[in-house]
């Protein structure tokens, strides 16, 4: 009986050590599975953003040599000074069609940056791209969305003169062995105070809702013509805190009641509520939409109606 307990008590102590979770702050051997663990499980859409790069970590949950085997040598190459002391931290880890997403923070004296890691479906690194920092030398800030659609958009905007700023956004597919093809780019180039490029100002906008609601200089919330009486399409842009908080989401939206509308991500739980009033609209977030807003601010205000310029005969 004794020797029984005596084995019992082994096989547990044996089975409490193999099931316990790495740590990736060590030296000991780690597993592909142990260094996936490390990186919190997300879906379709992504977003990394400078204001998630500034959420400072405990050095207890960055990623040391035991982890970063798993990945390349070169990791931060080229955004680092030499001798620059650097720390990196797991973020996510993201199925994909083709490739697994994983994103990592590189966080050193100067900046801290996101990388976006391709893996195969075994594990094995591919590739990896710049796609967020939280300001280069030139104030330069990037962030990253991956669509539902596995559709990769790298975002740079540059602050000029006074409320000036300059915005590209590159959009990418992702190949199975990790490469990258550019499929479009979009750039606004210099702009001034009150220009907001507005994917949707072309189409119709005859029912009696459709139309600019505005907000300041730099946010706006455009309501255009659906494809019947009850549906309208919509874009929204803003931004808050002096530039440092933004959020920007379109789609389709459906017409509930007499003066209120409803948009609801197929994708994600991001909603959105309408209330018509007069010549306003207030919106307000009905669900979590992260993915398309920075941290710190969200989807919602009131929006007074711009007067249509009147075409030329």
């Amino acid at each position: 009986m004794k020797r029984f307990l005596l084995l019992l008590l082994a096989i547990g102590v044996l089975a409490a050590c193999k099931s316990k979770k790495k740590s990736g702050s060590g030296t000991e051997p780690m597993t592909f599975e142990d260094f996936q663990a490390l990186f919190t499980p997300g879906t379709l859409p992504y977003r990394l953003t400078p204001d998630t790069l500034q959420l400072k970590q405990p050095d207890s949950l960055r990623l040391d040599t035991a982890a970063m085997r798993f990945l390349t040598d070169t990791l931060t190459k080229g955004d680092f000074g030499k001798n620059e002391p650097v720390k990196y931290f797991p973020l996510q880890r993201i199925p994909g069609n083709t490739v697994n997403y994983m994103t990592i923070k590189a966080a050193g004296r100067s900046q801290s940056v996101g990388y976006l890691c391709f893996l195969d479906k075994k594990g094995k690194y591919l590739n990896r791209i710049r796609v967020a920092n939280t300001g280069s030398a030139d104030g330069t800030v990037t962030s990253l969305l991956i669509d539902s659609k596995n559709v990769v958009k790298i975002s740079s905007e540059t602050k000029l003169s006074g409320s000036r700023s300059a915005l590209k956004e590159d959009f990418y597919m992702v190949n199975p062995d990790g490469s990258v093809t550019l499929i479009m780019t979009n750039s606004n180039g210099p702009t001034n105070a009150g220009q907001i490029f507005n994917p949707i100002d072309t189409l119709p906008r005859k029912h009696k809702f459709s139309g600019d609601y505005t907000a300041g200089d730099m946010s706006i919330v455009s309501i255009r013509d659906g494809d019947d009486p009850k549906s309208f399409q919509f874009f929204i842009t803003f931004s808050k805190d002096n530039g440092n908080c933004k959020g920007e989401l379109s789609g389709r939206g459906h017409y509930i009641g007499g003066n209120r509308g409803e948009y609801k991500d197929k994708e994600s739980s991001c909603g959105i509520a309408f209330q018509f009033t007069g010549n306003r609209v207030s919106i307000r977030e009905i669900g979590g939409c992260g993915a398309y807003r920075g941290i710190k601010c969200f989807f919602e205000g009131g929006f007074a109606k711009k007067a249509e310029k009147k075409k030329k005969k």
